[in-house]
């Protein structure tokens, strides 16, 4: 288990592009499958030597709370801090037939689920993954013709783990669940103390969560073209430390 030992923390938002713009980069700006395998928290600017700034880009508001990229004891990570929001995501180019599994470790900071309610928001971490079907619509062949850029994303799916602050953040509840951009939602764990202040290893079958949220579509069809990384929007009370927790050992496999 890793211990929570912040050996250098770097400010990655500045170094990254700014998006989803809209436009749909080239193979040269993905990031593609080596051995049935891409390793989402690599080439990130300002952390690595063999940064690729253009396989990344960052969403934050200016409300939002900032991203930080540390050194958890030589493990890379992603750290959201409250109020949370903000967005990193690796530009890939994968098929969700060939490597539909989606691995990664995340930590939720205890402290973080302190001091009430707050504004009745939930505090936690996220994972969002797009989908990009291959098959085209003639408008936007027609669109391309005009010179306007395709759009970069088709569909997203967003997985989610966290819960409501506590008057103690020992008695708070986390769950983990999944939803689409339509606001469909699925329970993948039930709520339940003790959840924070514990590294947990995932893995999904986004083939699998594909069909569920769109039955009638297609995976064979599908390519993951971005996965991001954050924390969800929930300010927490005055006093609250910041930091919302750590995402790493993120992986698209086969």
């Amino acid at each position: 288990m890793k211990k929570l030992f912040a050996a250098a923390a770097l400010l990655v938002l500045a170094a990254c592009s700014s998006g989803p713009s809209g436009q749909a980069p080239g193979p040269a700006t993905r990031a593609s499958v080596v051995d049935g395998t891409i390793r989402l928290l690599d080439r990130i600017p300002g952390a690595q030597a063999n940064a690729a700034p253009e396989q990344w880009w960052t969403r934050r508001q200016a409300n939002e709370g900032p991203l930080t990229v540390v050194d958890l004891q030589g493990t890379l990570a992603i750290r959201p801090d409250a109020p949370g929001g903000s967005l990193m995501a690796r530009r890939v180019d994968a098929s969700l037939a060939a490597t539909p599994f989606l691995r990664w470790s995340w930590y939720l900071e205890p402290s973080v689920f302190g001091g009430g309610p707050g504004t009745g928001q939930e505090r936690g971490l996220r994972m969002v993954v797009f989908f990009r079907s291959v098959d085209r619509p003639f408008s936007e062949r027609l669109a391309s013709w005009a010179f306007v850029e395709p759009a970069e994303y088709d569909h997203w799916v967003e997985i989610s783990f966290g819960g409501f602050g506590a008057a103690r953040a020992e008695m708070a509840q986390q769950r983990k669940w999944t939803a689409d951009e339509a606001g469909r939602r699925i329970v993948l764990r039930e709520p339940r103390t003790e959840q924070a202040g514990n590294w947990h290893v995932e893995a999904i079958d986004l083939n699998e969560l594909y069909k569920r949220f769109w039955p009638s579509g297609d995976p064979s069809k599908m390519r993951v073209v971005m996965v991001g990384l954050g924390g969800f929007s929930g300010p927490v009370p005055e006093g609250v430390p910041g930091a919302i927790g750590y995402i790493s050992e993120a992986y698209l496999t086969r």
